[in-house]
């Protein structure tokens, strides 16, 4: 215990260090968290605490000066430690998640894709403003004259304005506001402008926050809309904030924990596994998983590091039914043989186009394409495909 408990500080007068962190540790496991006037609340009624604490009822602050002062360890590393100190020989990492809803409004909401839009259209807002505002120079004879702008700069947009206030000192034109009062054109391209540049700068906002997702809140820019299981908006679908928390068990033990921002579990399986590498400085030999972090870069992390493969890929069911009249069309079918040669239903072959390789994700991925040059006089045509060139195939051989 003097490895999570630093003894030279507690008084002889004071609690038993170890009784307070087994009541720590059991409000923990209880309540997922317990607050400083939880402990106490606990320790006054609970009877598994009276009977850890002997009856007494240490206050808020006990615990406050306990975890400050002595506790030498965080929770998160004490989690660390116990599963350690819990670990068997059992490798086997058993993953799976689920959506949790944060504690922000729906209606704080901020779609990417609208965002996007929105900007593209205050992008031409601002050409016609600087078009405008040079067409009214030039007659005006205003020795000032705007370029175009090559990329969204709020900066710049600044700039504008301070040279068209610049303008308006220069001629003493006063600004004015309110109803009935006629605002002069200087002072109207002025505040466009301000417009603009409150806008883009909003939208530059958006964009760092968001870090690659399609949607975050404005009250918890970390969470991100997503399906939840339970829906209580009468079963419409309707998105809600919430998060990924993914938990890997073992021999009946929690081992490893990881929130996420992302909808999809196949982005979250590498780093869920740098974080318990991180923490126990080993693999599990399997992860048996569900077809939601089935991919080619998972397969082959897996692979790097010596897992074996025990995750299911979206087809894997269909792949093991039988061939018949509906599925002997689909792509997942049509596999090549022995020889390397595919054959298509109607007992074709398909020719090989050429290879292609795909950087975008973690490891490179070849691909080779295949068409098939008989599909203009088969009468099987119809059910295949509707290409006007014939049917095609993807084939990623690893």
């Amino acid at each position: 215990m003097f490895k999570y408990i630093d003894f030279s500080s507690r008084h002889d007068c004071g609690y038993d260090g170890l009784k307070l962190l087994q009541c720590i540790l059991l409000a923990y496991t209880l309540k997922g968290y317990a607050s400083l006037r939880d402990l106490e609340d606990l320790c006054k009624f609970g009877i598994r605490f009276q009977f850890i604490m002997d009856g007494l009822t240490p206050s808020f602050m006990a615990f406050q000066r306990f975890i400050v002062n002595d506790l030498r360890m965080s929770l998160e590393d004490l989690f660390v430690e116990f599963n350690r100190y819990f670990e068997t020989h059992d490798d086997i990492l058993y993953i799976d998640g689920t959506k949790f809803e944060a504690n922000a409004s729906k209606m704080t909401f901020v779609w990417m894709r609208s965002t996007k839009k929105y900007r593209q259209k205050r992008w031409v807002k601002i050409m016609e403003r600087i078009h405008a505002f040079n067409t009214y120079c030039e007659k005006e004879e205003v020795p000032v004259k705007l370029s175009a702008l090559k990329e969204f700069s709020f900066e710049y947009l600044v700039e504008i304005v301070d040279t068209i206030k610049g303008l308006m000192n220069q001629r003493k034109i006063e600004s004015k506001h309110g109803k009935g009062q006629r605002k002069h054109p200087l002072q109207r391209f002025k505040e466009g402008f301000e417009e603009d540049a409150d806008k883009i700068l909003k939208y530059s906002i958006y964009y760092r926050l968001a870090d690659g997702r399609n949607s975050f809140s404005k009250t918890d820019p970390s969470a991100t809309f997503m399906h939840m299981k339970y829906d209580y908006y009468n079963h419409t679908n309707v998105f809600k904030l919430g998060y990924n928390v993914q938990m890997g068990s073992s021999d009946r033990y929690i081992r490893h924990i990881y929130v996420s921002s992302h909808a999809n579990d196949l982005n979250i399986y590498i780093p869920f596994m740098e974080g318990y590498n991180m923490a126990y400085g080993d693999y599990p030999t399997k992860t048996p998983a569900d077809a939601g972090y089935g991919s080619y870069d998972n397969y082959s992390y897996c692979k790097e590091h010596h897992i074996e493969l025990f995750m299911k890929y979206n087809t894997y069911r269909k792949e093991q039914e039988k061939v018949t009249d509906k599925n002997r069309f689909k792509s997942y079918q049509m596999k090549p043989d022995e020889r390397g040669g595919i054959i298509c239903p109607a007992g074709h072959a398909f020719t090989f186009i050429k290879e292609t390789t795909d950087k975008r994700g973690r490891y490179e991925r070849k691909t080779k394409h295949y068409q098939n040059e008989h599909c203009q006089d088969c009468p099987l045509k119809a059910k295949c495909t509707k290409a006007k060139k014939g049917r095609t195939l993807r084939v990623t051989e690893n």
